[in-house]
Formats: C-alpha cells, structure tokens, sequence
C-alpha cells in the first residue's frame, strides 16, 4: 500500500485493523512509514480539535470526515411556493377587476335617464282628436329656428317657458284653406320599447353644442344612429345632416338639431332626448330604441382618457371663422396627413366646417368614432379596464342616455372582436339634399338655408342601412 491511498484511508476515518484486509494493509504500512504515522496522528489531532472546538492554530485543517451530500431538491415545495405566488397574483387581479367593474358601473349608473316613448307623435287626422284652425298661409307660425354657433339667449328660455309652439300644417284634399292638426297626448306611453335580447337595435348618438358652465336647451349638431346586430356581427352608421328640415311631433317642420331645444322647452312632449328619438323615428321609418347625448366637455374628456386618437387627415384644412367655447371666433389649421389629437384638438376637427361642408363634417364625424375604436381595440385587457374607469369617470355629468346598463354589457361582449373596418358608413349627403334657397321646396318651411330630401330617397337610404 502506497502512502497516498493510506492517508485517503486515514482522511475517511479508517484505521489500522485485523479483521478486514484493508485496514491490515493499512496496519503495515503505518508500521513501516514514520510520515503516515506522524500524519495518522495529526489527523486523530484535528479530530479532537474539532470536537472540543478548538481550532490549534499551528495544525492544518483536516478535511471532513464525512462529506456533506448536496439537498435533493423538493420538488413539492417548489410547487407549493408558485401556487402561493400565483393565487395572491390572482387575488390581486381580482380585487382590481372588481374595483374597476365597481367604478365602472357607479359612472354608467350615473348616466342613465328615464325617458318616455313617443311613437309617432305627428298624428293624422284618422288617427288622433283634432281642433280645425282656418290658417292663412302654410308657413308654420311660432318663434324662429335657433341657428347653429350662435349663443343661446338664456334668459330668454327661463323667463318665457310657454313658447309659442309650432303647429304642423296639413292640406285639405278638397283644395280648401288648410288645417292645423293639435296632437292629444295619448300616443305617450310610460316606457319605451324594449328589443329582446340579441335582436337588432338602433342607437341614436347625439352631440349637442352645450358649452362648459352653460345651462338650458342645447341643439344637436350631430345626429348619427348606430345599427347594432349582434346575430350577424353588423354595426352600420348613419348620419343625418344637422340643416335637415324634418317634421317635428308636436311641432311642426324645423331643422333636426332643432328638435332637443323643442322638447326642453315643452315638457309636455317627453323632454329633450325624447323629441328627437321622436323626429329622428319619424324621418327613418324604423323604431329608435335608444339615444345617448353628450356635450362638449364630455367628449373632450373621452378623448383624452383613451389616450387621444390617430386620425389620417386626407387634405389640409383652415376655418379662419372657428366658433370657440366662449361664442368667438379662431383660426384652426389641420396640415394633411396622420395624426395624433387630444379631445380639444379631436373637437375641432370634428365641427370644422367653413372650407368645405356640413357633410365633409358627417364624415368626420364618423372617422374619430371609428378612430377611438381603434384605440380601445389596441389595449391590453388590463390597460382597457384602467382606460374604461378612467372614460367613464370623465363622462359623468356630460352625457345622458337611456340605454339599461345589462343592455350596455351585452352589446359591448357581442362586439368585443369586432374590427372597426367592418363598421358600414351611410350618410345623407349632397347628392341627396336640395336647398330651400335653391328651389328645394322643404314642405311648410320658410328657412333659407334648409336642407330638403325626398321621402324616396330616404326611404332607399334607410333601406342599405338596415342591411339584410
């Protein structure tokens, strides 16, 4: 036995002995080597030491009798810890998803309106109780339509709430002097109509011209009805031109933006919002089962809390005569090309209207409508739950609707996958308008600038809306 394997056999606590061959060679050779001897004993020394924990500062170190083995890893332990780790994620992710779901619904709640139904409140005179007034001409009497961009005298809603209303004029069919057709009011009922679940509705989105701090009736100078599908995963757009002389019920005949101040003023036909669901209803010839208004400052702040918006401009733009918030004038300049706006800068690209025409501005209207669908469409779940909280906190006080909040969850789910590509564009533009100033003829109006369609070319428009 060689002096290497014999200190190996002294490290690993083997010592000299009979009953086994190695521990007898070991005995041997240690008999035979004065320098394993010396070693065996610096071994027993260390040993000691290391017992009695003391550490001779002149031996060398022995090395461990025994060496320690690594751990097996736990592989039960590992398992537990990431299941740990993953249900506090999840619970976190819960406790947001429930606050935000929670904020959420306290901002929808606080939009919601009643509103009453008034299906087809211009009645005929089969249908309703009429009183018969000898009239001298058929222009309608009553006060003259507010124009659009300029201010709204408010003291003159407050101090003259029983407005002379107009009265819509019917033509005898014997040629004789025309009637006035006074409406009852039984055509109003207590709730409006409900469309069953997953069956087509019609939203009507409303953009009035109410500016910061401004109170009393308000025009709509945006009117645009949503066709929502969700059997067949269709959303159509259809926009009306604010100048659109129409019949209003109870009313008479006046522009469309017109109809929200109308129904303000004279609560005895349903309020504001109802009126134009109304008018808007009569115009089409098809149920308007919903409606949502905002104003000014509300779609400011939906703007800017999604993010603002990517809008690509296809020519350049200058109104020099911009009708700011405080009923002045500014200059506003757009170079063509895409980009990025803020709700301020969204809004004005919205209402300018000078360079081109109020049916360029439809257009536009509808392109940052489909823009912040894009926008929404690019988040991340977690990013469009924090971008939904923050959207619908900037809306209260800004907006009224009649949508019920379980109808608001259910069409928003159906359309979750939705691209905005496949939303369908309409508008009533000037290929299908007359101007009264023009030779248009709008029936019972004496507005210069009105806009005239006729009834058949309505009616072929509404039909490419409805779709199939």
């Amino acid at each position: 036995m060689e002096c290497r394997e014999a200190r190996r056999l002294l490290d690993h606590g083997v010592g000299p002995g009979s009953r086994n061959p190695i521990r007898a060679q070991l005995g041997f050779h240690l008999s035979g080597c004065a320098a394993c001897r010396l070693y065996q004993k610096q071994v027993h020394q260390t040993v000691l030491a290391d017992l009695l924990l003391f550490d001779a500062p002149t031996q060398e170190p022995a090395r461990p009798l025994y060496p320690k083995q690594p751990k097996p890893v736990r592989m039960k332990q590992i398992a537990l810890a990431a299941m740990s780790v993953l249900g506090v994620l999840l619970l976190v992710l819960a406790v947001r998803v429930t606050s935000a779901a929670f904020s959420i619904r306290q901002n929808v709640q606080a939009y919601i309106v009643p509103t009453a139904a008034l299906e087809q409140l211009v009645p005929t005179v089969a249908q309703q109780p009429t009183v018969s007034v000898p009239v001298a001409s058929p222009a309608p009497a009553g006060t003259a339509e507010p124009q659009a961009d300029e201010p709204k005298p408010q003291q003159q809603v407050s101090t003259q709430p029983d407005s002379p209303t107009r009265i819509p004029i019917v033509p005898t069919a014997t040629g004789a002097a025309p009637i006035a057709i006074i409406p009852t009011l039984s055509s109003v009922t207590a709730t409006p109509r409900i469309p069953a679940a997953g069956a087509p509705v019609t939203i009507l989105l409303l953009g009035s011209d109410g500016r910061p701090g401004e109170e009393g009736p308000t025009r709509t100078d945006t009117v645009i009805i949503l066709r929502v599908d969700p059997g067949m995963r269709r959303v159509a757009m259809l926009s009306i031109p604010r100048d659109l002389i129409v019949e209003i019920p109870g009313y008479g005949y006046g522009r469309i933006n017109a109809a929200h101040v109308y129904g303000d003023l004279s609560p005895e036909l349903g309020g504001g919002l109802t009126l134009v669901r109304a008018t808007v209803s009569n115009l089409l010839g098809v149920p308007i089962d919903y409606a949502v208004l905002v104003n000014f400052s509300g779609f400011i702040g939906l703007i800017d809390a999604i993010g603002g918006i990517d809008i690509t401009v296809p020519k350049a733009l200058y109104d020099g005569a911009y009708p700011t918030m405080d009923y002045g004038y500014m200059e506003v300049y757009f170079e063509p090309g895409m980009q990025h706006m803020d709700g301020q800068r969204a809004l004005q690209y919205a209402r300018v209207r000078h360079m081109d025409s109020d049916f360029e501005r439809s257009r536009r209207q509808q392109e940052i409508i489909l823009a912040a669908a894009r926008q929404l469409r690019n988040q991340n779940p977690l990013e469009l739950l924090d971008t939904l909280v923050s959207a619908t906190s900037s809306l209260r006080g800004y907006v009224e609707t009649d949508i019920p909040e379980d109808r608001m969850v259910g069409l928003a789910w159906a359309l979750r996958d939705l691209e905005p590509t496949m939303v369908e564009r309409y508008l009533l533009d000037e290929n299908m308008i007359s101007f009264n100033g023009e030779g248009g003829g709008c029936s019972g109006s004496d507005d210069y600038w009105a806009e005239c369609a006729h009834p058949d070319t309505i009616r072929a428009l509404v039909q490419q809306w409805m779709g199939p």
